[in-house]
């Protein structure tokens, strides 16, 4: 079937040949069967012939000239099947295109295509592949339903069974954490994502950790989430499910390396029945690899290397051996205590000598961009002594065990060399403009107890086993009675995202019934994306919590609120001091008449019988002074009134 012209993304209405071969890729879908013919034929390429093209400005929302998308393909509403890959498309894709009521294959996959995630309208959507293009941002929070139904949910949760959004610049975090919306509490199950057989996020800049909600994929084959920025250990839903007395996952592709993933390489994935390929290289694992999951026969089609070799070697290289592709064939290195090479499938191209703590320092001074710092007192000379530089302090023996730099304009990223230096107890980094992420590598320092990392510009998250790390900020230290929650949490390494404190840390209690220091919530758009943070611009009015960001984008209305609110007490003001001064001029009057005359006569009743009433006097009755002051003349009642007939 091909793929370049337009004409073929109606095939879903089209009564042509090609309309049958269209029809039978559909109900192959339908089926379900000989899946793996139809998705599973994605393959690991060699690290020198992927093309990354360096995110090709992913976060870039221009493109060049060149074909857009045919937005009037948006007025077939009874579309079923568009495919447009490889077709050199440039620009968004059109709203009239997503919201296309009925499409159930949507392959836009190798093009030029810019914007954020699409949100397909169709409940009936089984493919969704936009992978290879210039996508970015987060994947919505809610899209699966996490940790609620919202409108930025997806509604072909119930039908996908291929969601490909890979090699794009997708980052943030993987929103499948927490409770969802379509847990069915009666079944004990998801009512959702059943079908789904290829789950692929590799190739972006996803952060985070590998969500447990993945085991609730009962369908799931392939799970792809390679070259990102992941962090903490490979879950064991991964083999287990996520529910009690759940199978293994169906798993044929695990492709997880290029990430920062630390712990152990679970033998339980010995377990997958189905498991032909597992890529775990490039992370930060250590330990040794399961004999039964080297006995699986993995990787066979990448490896294809006729040489004999450990088994264990075609799913990663062992620690203190080195390759360039992190698997077969490995070479082991000599054995000189280096703690850079205790890595499973590390990639290099040769075995490198420990570095000292003078090539460690230096290193971290280029990263750092030392010749810029603020203050060039703190200059590091290449070579230098170790405790010879400003601020880094030694032992008697001459050991670093104390780096400090605070507010020096430090800006790069942060080396995990730093993690080797063993007997460093203190490191003081606070208040510079550091990105990047936290090596998992610190957990190593067994004597690091102060580690300030608060008002930089990190991301991602904390790695799990520096969490549980003990000591490092007196993380899991604390009197007997202190909730455990509290003494063993990343946030007493930094805040996470969203959160602040004046610390940019939680401070673990020192005695009992005090809560010590705690990261409180923050709503900012910096506080968003990073960790540590000292402050937070939210404003707080009348104990509320308001995004500063909100209150300046809706400022016109909070302007207008207040002009009313003002013109309201304006008019209640006016209203009361013109009521007081009415009272008052009563009071003045009522002083100046201190027997003031009803304002009608009390005429006598009347009676057939009289012939004529009494006569009044002009002084008997007088009309009563108006509202603005002035007098009314006096009424003459000198004459009689006629007698009743």
């Amino acid at each position: 079937m091909s793929k370049s012209a337009i004409g073929q993304t109606l095939l879903g209405m089209s009564q042509t040949a090609e309309d049958d071969s269209a029809r039978h890729y559909l109900d192959r879908l339908l089926g379900y069967e000989e899946i793996k013919d139809l998705y599973l034929q994605r393959r690991r390429k060699a690290i020198d012939s992927i093309d990354t093209r360096n995110q090709r400005n992913l976060q870039n929302d221009k493109a060049a000239a060149g074909p857009t998308f045919p937005a009037a393909l948006g007025k077939l509403k009874t579309l079923r099947f568009i495919n447009l890959s490889s077709n050199q498309i440039q620009g968004p894709i059109p709203k009239s295109i997503t919201d296309l009521p009925n499409l159930e294959i949507f392959d836009v996959t190798q093009n030029d295509i810019i914007g954020t995630f699409p949100h397909i309208q169709s409940d009936s959507l089984m493919v969704l592949d936009i992978s290879k293009n210039r996508f970015h941002g987060p994947i919505p929070k809610r899209l699966f339903g996490h940790p609620e139904i919202g409108a930025d949910t997806a509604p072909y949760l119930k039908s996908i069974v291929k969601f490909d959004i890979s090699h794009n610049g997708f980052n943030y975090t993987i929103p499948l954490n927490g409770d969802s919306g379509f847990y069915d509490k009666e079944i004990q199950a998801e009512t959702v994502l059943k079908n789904l057989q290829y789950f692929d996020l590799g190739y972006n800049l996803l952060t985070g950790t590998i969500p447990n909600n993945i085991g609730n994929f009962a369908s799931l084959q392939g799970l792809f989430l390679e070259n990102n920025r992941l962090v903490g250990t490979i879950p064991k839903v991964l083999y287990r499910g996520s529910r009690i007395g759940a199978n293994p996952l169906p798993l044929v592709q695990l492709f997880l390396q290029g990430n920062m993933l630390s712990g152990t390489l679970p033998s339980g994935l010995a377990e997958l029945p189905n498991l032909k390929e597992l890529y775990v290289d490039g992370n930060k694992l250590t330990g040794t690899i399961s004999p039964n999951v080297c006995n699986k026969g993995l990787n066979e089609v990448f490896v294809n290397d006729e040489a004999e070799h450990d088994k264990c070697d075609n799913v990663v290289c062992p620690a203190n051996s080195i390759s360039l592709e992190g698997v077969a064939p490995c070479t082991r290195c000599e054995d000189d205590g280096s703690a850079f090479r205790r890595y499973l499938g590390q990639r290099d191209s040769e075995c490198r000598p420990k570095m000292s703590e003078v090539e460690i320092l230096d290193l971290f001074f280029d990263h750092m961009h030392g010749d810029e710092w603020l203050d060039q007192g703190y200059f590091w000379e290449a070579g230098s002594p170790a405790c010879q530089r400003p601020g880094v302090e030694c032992s008697d023996s001459g050991k670093v065990t104390s780096i400090r730099l605070p507010s020096l304009g430090l800006r790069g990223t942060l080396i995990p060399e730093l993690g080797f230096l063993g007997e460093l107890h203190s490191l003081d980094l606070s208040n510079n403009f550091i990105t990047g992420f936290v090596p998992s590598e610190f957990r190593f320092v067994d004597k690091l107890t102060d580690f300030n990392i608060k008002g930089n510009q990190l991301q991602g998250v904390i790695p799990v086993l520096l969490c549980i790390t003990e000591g490092i900020n007196s993380n899991g230290v604390g009197p007997e009675a202190t909730n455990f929650d509290l003494l063993y949490t990343c946030d007493n390494i930094a805040c996470a995202r969203g959160t602040y404190s004046d610390f940019g840390r939680a401070i673990v209690p020192t005695e009992e019934d005090v809560d010590g220091t705690q990261c409180m919530p923050c709503y900012d758009d910096e506080a968003t994306y990073f960790i540590g943070r000292d402050s937070c611009t939210d404003i707080l009015i009348g104990g509320l919590q308001f995004r500063q960001d909100d209150i300046r984008h809706g400022v016109v209305y909070t302007i207008f609120a207040l002009f009313t609110l003002a013109f309201i007490i304006h008019l209640v003001i006016m209203a009361r001091r013109r009521k007081k001064y009415v009272l008052s001029e009563n009071e003045s009057r009522s002083a100046q008449h201190p027997n003031p005359l009803p304002l009608q006569r009390q005429d006598p009743p009347l009676s057939v019988e009289d012939d004529e009433y009494e006569e009044y006097s002009d002084d008997d009755w007088t009309a009563a002074d108006s509202e603005t002051g002035t007098l009314t003349k006096k009424v003459e009642m000198t004459d009689k009134l006629p007698a009743i007939a």
